[in-house]
């Protein structure tokens, strides 16, 4: 980027989203759980949630989350298009990805039938995927990135580790007894692990991108 003023600002945002967006998806999330109390947070998703009275405040959570990964996307792809950058480069580009499908998520409900597949509900099923698979398919880069560079290791390895969570449980999603008894309780497992990754990987990453300026 050429105006490192302007850089140094849209780092500094993106690390304070890093650390405030996750506390208010949580708050979110506990406080729609606690206003739907008909609804059990181990059964019904996140995306249920989001479709229930007060579902407004899951979406809220879902926007600074998606504006979250796009400001880290941005310091990771003002890097310059060379060779040695060029991993990175691509991680960033799967964040705006993970950005866009967050606001799909927004903007496309889940089917509020289970046996109905409406186009909102394919769009946002879809778009669920999508951003799982797209995000991990980035922590697989930070991993190897991050994990050969000095003071960055952990950062790295704890990438690799939400990588390895979020196939597990994915995996266990795609077998119909676990999606139907436990779908909140893995979902929101995965969506723990991922929150946690971006407060402690995210700055780490806008400094990383920020140290290679």
């Amino acid at each position: 980027m050429n105006n490192p003023r302007l850089f140094n600002r849209l780092s500094g945002l993106a690390t304070l989203a890093c650390y405030t967006a996750p506390a208010v998806m949580a708050a979110a999330d506990l406080a729609t759980i606690a206003l739907n109390r008909n609804f059990s947070p181990v059964q019904e998703s996140v995306s249920k949630f989001a479709i229930q009275p007060y579902g407004w405040l899951e979406k809220l959570g879902m926007g600074l989350i998606a504006i979250t990964f796009f400001l880290i996307a941005v310091n990771l792809l003002a890097l310059k298009n060379d060779k040695g950058l060029r991993r990175l480069r691509l991680a960033g580009g799967f964040l705006v990805v993970v950005a866009v499908g967050f606001l799909m998520i927004m903007g496309f409900n889940t089917n509020v039938i289970g046996t109905i597949v409406s186009f909102h509900g394919l769009v946002h099923k879809i778009s669920t995927l999508a951003v799982s698979v797209v995000f991990y398919a980035a922590c697989l880069i930070f991993m190897t990135v991050m994990t050969n560079r000095p003071g960055y290791k952990f950062f790295g390895l704890y990438s690799g580790f939400t990588f390895l969570v979020g196939f597990i449980i994915m995996s266990l999603l795609s077998l119909g007894h676990y999606r139907h008894e436990y779908m909140g309780l893995l979902e929101r497992t995965i969506a723990c692990f991922n929150l946690i990754w971006i407060v402690l990987v995210g700055p780490q990453v806008i400094r990383l991108a920020k140290s290679l300026q």
